[in-house]
């Protein structure tokens, strides 16, 4: 069972990454319960306009924004459809950065990401907020732990360790091989309705094309590289393979939605 690690002097910053949107006050509470905890504290959102319940969503969020911020920084995750029910709360330190939040596979996405992780169940009663809602666990103990980690308090406090092999995670499907091809899919349609694959590209070669939806496009560098109004196909800042459209919606254009099929063809050599 790996051993907590303590990684220099603590940030001081708690991000939040919520379902909740902003006309309800739910984000305001979590914020107030931190500053009453730990008044220092700079609070970041992340994103409270994801769907309700869609941890996927959270998970991908985390992992594109949280491993750029300061270490030992706290990073708040609650899409949690299962709140009050046997579902394990959890504190994770995962490379420099610390996780607070639900075990539902919101943390899947910076799991994969690789590194070094420590995992614990919050279980300590002492850290909490009381008394505890049965359908607010946001502001009645994950704001509290992350205050308590956020001002340094020792992450073995929050309970005992888990093994990281033991959290509940989201699959990601891997592309599959044919031929020289691979197949893959639409993991995840971003708010521009940029359609992002689970495909990545070789490092030794570029593929000649890529085919959905009846469509075939050459990968190209940037969005400006097609006229306005034009598909693309690009690499994104995930890394993974984007399907585009310049200065519009590659989702609307292609009725994209997750699931939908993206081949990567490599290059053919002519007859």
């Amino acid at each position: 069972m790996k051993r907590s690690r303590r990684i220099g002097s603590p940030s001081g910053i708690v991000t939040l990454t919520t379902d909740f949107g902003s006309a309800d006050g739910y984000v305001g509470a979590m914020k107030g319960v931190i500053l009453a905890r730990f008044e220092p504290a700079r609070i970041v959102d992340l994103a409270h306009d994801l769907a309700a319940g869609d941890v996927a969503g959270a998970s991908d969020v985390l992992a594109r924004a949280a491993p750029y911020f300061p270490p030992r920084t706290v990073h708040v995750g609650v899409v949690d459809p299962g709140v009050g029910t046997a579902r394990r709360g959890l504190a994770l330190l995962v490379e420099d950065q610390l996780y607070v939040g639900p075990d539902n596979g919101i943390f899947s996405g910076v799991l994969e990401l690789g590194g070094d992780a420590s995992v614990f169940a919050l279980e300590n009663w002492g850290l909490w907020r009381e008394p505890v809602s049965p359908v607010f666990h946001g502001r009645d103990i994950f704001a509290p732990v992350a205050a308590h980690l956020a001002s340094g308090g020792d992450l073995r406090e929050v309970g005992p360790a888990v093994e990281p092999a033991a959290l509940v995670r989201l699959r990601t499907p891997e592309p599959i091989e044919e031929a020289d091809d691979l197949r893959g899919e639409v993991v995840h349609v971003d708010r521009f309705g940029n359609l992002v694959t689970n495909l990545r590209l070789p490092e030794d070669a570029r593929p000649a094309s890529v085919e959905l939806a009846g469509r075939t496009l050459a990968v190209s560098r940037t969005y400006g590289d097609v006229a306005p109004g034009e598909l693309v196909a690009l690499v994104g800042s995930s890394g993974r393979l984007e399907i585009a459209v310049n200065g519009g919606s590659a989702a609307a254009r292609l009725e994209g939605r997750v699931g939908l099929v993206v081949t990567l063809r490599a290059p053919r050599e002519s007859a």
